[in-house]
């Protein structure tokens, strides 16, 4: 919980008011400190450290060529125990709140635009942009030896586990088999191509301007590392109406746009990933498994022609 006395003065040494708001996620508060700066508060979801990484990583990305803007941290710094930074600006809408408001055929074009902008990414490639293959190690991370992206999710699935067997042994389908069976591909390493992995590439994450031009992809973190560009694609697809809130069978259009363009041999990649980012994150957002995300994932699990297509 943050504190507002403290959070009045921050606002009150930048001369910012409330109608300097600009919008809040599940981390910080963003506010207009000119048409080409915010200033993000911060609850106790983040911390000194992540902000450093983060100021270090998006300097170390380059971006050049690429049609949208990446975040920057210009500082980093505690004030009255809360954490602040600020960061460049970036015009536009997230495309999360305006899809509501289009016709099938607007979204169909959204769509579109927003697997050209998951495939741009693709083009940095460069590996110093993350020390390793993950953003952020996560506790353990650091101290086993990691040769192939592969090992960071067999790693990551292998954490998880303790926390969610109960869980899934109550609500999967032969729980143990799909999570031996998922391990044994893991374990073969992987041998494709490599580029930045956001991790979180959904609608709400992405911003665009009136023209319906991608003009900028925020808040990488978490789950943001190098390795297999499908995964990026994969959780797009999945997450970009990731609960069927607009019940416009988005989930099935967007993936015959992925095929279409792709080609139907991604098919299986993108099952094998959704199925090990749904063992990953299935309690991210609720430690007893008690939220619709979990039952979201659970759903993924069970699916059968996820399963027949490995």
């Amino acid at each position: 919980m943050m504190n507002n006395h403290a959070k009045t003065a921050i606002l009150d040494r930048f001369n910012v008011t409330q109608s300097n708001f600009l919008g809040s996620g599940m981390e910080a508060e963003v506010y207009a400190l000119s048409d080409h700066k915010v200033l993000k508060v911060y609850n106790h979801m983040s911390d000194l450290n992540k902000q450093w990484s983060l100021k270090e990583f998006y300097a170390g990305i380059n971006s050049d060529g690429l049609g949208y803007e990446l975040p920057y941290i210009y500082d980093v710094f505690l004030e009255n125990g809360i954490l602040v930074t600020t960061e460049k600006r970036i015009e536009g809408s997230n495309m999360r709140s305006l899809l509501s408001d289009m016709s099938f055929n607007e979204q169909s074009k959204m769509m579109k635009i927003y697997l050209k902008a998951h495939l741009e990414l693709q083009q940095i490639k460069g590996k110093s942009t993350i020390k390793g293959f993950v953003l952020f190690d996560g506790p353990g991370m650091s101290s086993i030896k990691i040769d192939n992206w592969y090992d960071v999710l067999k790693e990551k699935i292998r954490q998880k586990t303790p926390e969610l067997m109960r869980y899934f042994k109550r609500d999967i389908v032969d729980y143990e088999r799909k999570l031996n069976d998922l391990m044994k591909i893991l374990s073969k390493g992987y041998k494709g191509v490599y580029s930045l992995i956001h991790g979180d590439f959904f609608p709400g994450n992405l911003l665009i301007n009136t023209s319906s031009q991608v003009t900028g992809l925020i808040d990488f973190g978490l789950m943001t590392m190098y390795g297999d560009p499908l995964f990026d694609i994969a959780i797009g697809w999945v997450c970009f109406d990731m609960y069927d809130e607009f019940h416009s069978n988005i989930r099935e259009r967007y993936l015959n746009i992925i095929l279409s363009t792709l080609g139907e041999g991604v098919r299986k990649e993108l099952y094998f990933y959704v199925l090990v980012y749904s063992f990953i994150t299935a309690n991210f957002y609720s430690g007893d498994c008690s939220d619709g995300h979990y039952q979201w994932c659970v759903e993924n699990i069970n699916n059968k022609n996820y399963w027949n297509a490995l």
